[in-house]
């Protein structure tokens, strides 16, 4: 029969206070203060990276906001008939989202002001006629102003922009556009643009 000893050199009573003798192993003033100031030089570079997070995650989701009531509005003009009075050509300056937001809970309006404004322009354009411009070659449309001119296409831009100017937020816009193709251009003729 084999007796194997096994010896663990390394578990040793910790002894501390007055009767520890000298040079017995325990924790020295110079460890803590080490294990303090590497733990600070950490946090110190980490918290710059967790503001900096939450200072994006804060515009993302401005910009959300911001591109989600542009989105929502293209697709409001986009559903009107062509010749509406509300897709006439010009700037559209009036803000139509309502001065305060609503409660998320209850959907009543609250007095938390609305940090966003919303207009949109309509613009007509007319393309260029196909003799004079060259085949597979590229043209820029013309911009029609003037009342009583055939077009063949309106382009809607809704603009989503702060209302309030908050410090340290930024300028969270957006600004989404559409085609809407002239149905019958010989008989839709062009609306004077201001």
């Amino acid at each position: 029969m084999t007796t194997i000893l096994v010896v663990n050199s390394f578990r040793r009573p910790l002894r501390t206070g007055p009767e520890a003798p000298a040079g017995a192993p325990g924790i020295a003033l110079v460890e803590v203060l080490v294990a303090g100031a590497l733990f600070t030089a950490v946090l110190v570079a980490v918290f710059p990276l967790f503001l900096s997070s939450q200072k994006s995650n804060a515009a993302a989701d401005a910009y959300s906001q911001a591109n989600g009531l542009a989105r929502e509005e293209l697709e409001h003009l986009m559903g009107l008939l062509f010749d509406d009075p509300r897709l006439a050509a010009g700037e559209h300056p009036a803000n139509d989202l309502p001065p305060t937001r609503r409660d998320p809970e209850t959907g009543l309006p609250s007095s938390i002001p609305n940090p966003f404004r919303r207009t949109y322009r309509v613009l007509q354009f007319s393309i260029p006629d196909g003799a004079t411009v060259p085949r597979a070659g590229s043209f820029r449309p013309i911009i029609v102003r003037e009342a009583g001119v055939r077009f063949d296409y309106k382009r809607i831009d809704v603009t989503v922009e702060p209302a309030l100017l908050a410090p340290g937020r930024g300028l969270a816009a957006a600004r989404v556009s559409a085609i809407r193709a002239n149905p019958a251009p010989e008989t839709i003729l062009s609306a004077a643009d201001p």
